[in-house]
Formats: structure tokens, C-alpha cells, sequence
């Protein structure tokens, strides 16, 4: 395997920033997955994180009309729900699903005295079982408690920048 041809799974939070243009990460979010297509690098989500991608934008962009009209109106919520499709169509496109199953779900259970989020604590599972190379999430608290290299999406595209000149 080459350099540049590594593994990063990334959870909830940077698919968020991927898709979601106002978040504070999303630019950092956009040119990581860029980066990493471009790279021939994989691309990887836990398997629960494709549910929650699809309901938060549904809910984000609701909300977003609640706080300008007061309601969404059934046109509204079906554009919601067609872009959320649309973007968990993308996401499985461009990145592979670690599969959460029981393995994960043991292993999960086992990170409740460490992390006792069990949500996060899936997501770990699914880092751990996928051999992810590297973990990218904007949690500071789960990136510090990841069993491997993790940053967020602005440090990782730094860091594998930095790493790909250097290989040069």
C-alpha cells in the first residue's frame, strides 16, 4: 500500500460539515474528502453514522425554515427530506460503510467504563474492527479517547499534506 493510500473513517460530525455549509468545520470537511479522493485514499463511516447523517440535515434544514416562517410547510419538508436522501446517496458512494453488528456492539460495551457514550462508543468499535488508518471526528473529548490516530478534519488534511510532501 502506498503512502497516500490510507484508510480514514469519519464520523457524524464531519459528514455534517461535509454537507451542511454553515458549519464552522465545513470548508475543512469539503477539502478533506477533496484531498482524500484526489489521494485514492478510502473513505469510511460507521455504519449507525448514515441514519443520523439522514435525520440531522432533515432536521437542521426544518429548523432552518421554522426559524424564518414558524412552520414547514409539506413542500418545505419534502425538499428536507430529498436532500437528505441525496446526501446519504452521496455518502455511500464515496466512502465504504464499517459495518456495526455484534462484534461492535460487544466491543462497544467494553468502552463503557472508558467512554461511557455509547453512541461514540460504537463508533470507536467500528474504527477498531474497520483498521482505519486514521479517525477523523470535531469531538475533541472522542478524538482524545480513539485507540489510533485522530484529529479533525483541518489537522488531518495538514497532516497528510505535510506527509505526502515529504514522501515527494
Amino acid at each position: 500500500m502506498s503512502e497516500s493510500a490510507c484508510k480514514l473513517l469519519l464520523d457524524t460530525n464531519v459528514w455534517l460539515d461535509y454537507y451542511l455549509g454553515d458549519r464552522p468545520q465545513s470548508d475543512a470537511a469539503k477539502n478533506l474528502v477533496l484531498y482524500a479522493d484526489e489521494g485514492g485514499m478510502t473513505l469510511a463511516y460507521a455504519g449507525t453514522s448514515i441514519k443520523d447523517v439522514f435525520y440531522l440535515i432533515q432536521r437542521d434544514f426544518k429548523e432552518q425554515f421554522r426559524r424564518k416562517q414558524d412552520k414547514v410547510t409539506d413542500a418545505q419538508s419534502l425538499a428536507c427530506k430529498s436532500f437528505a436522501w441525496g446526501c446519504v446517496r452521496n455518502m455511500a458512494q464515496i466512502a465504504v460503510a464499517v459495518p456495526v453488528g455484534e462484534p461492535q456492539v460487544w466491543l462497544a460495551s467494553h468502552y463503557e467504563d472508558f467512554h461511557g457514550d455509547f453512541e461514540d462508543d460504537l463508533v470507536l468499535a467500528a474504527l477498531e474492527t474497520s483498521k482505519a488508518d486514521f479517525f477523523v471526528t470535531g469531538d475533541e473529548v472522542l478524538r482524545r479517547k480513539a485507540p489510533r490516530g485522530a484529529f479533525d478534519a483541518a489537522d488531518m488534511l495538514a497532516y497528510l499534506r505535510m506527509r505526502d510532501e515529504a514522501a515527494v
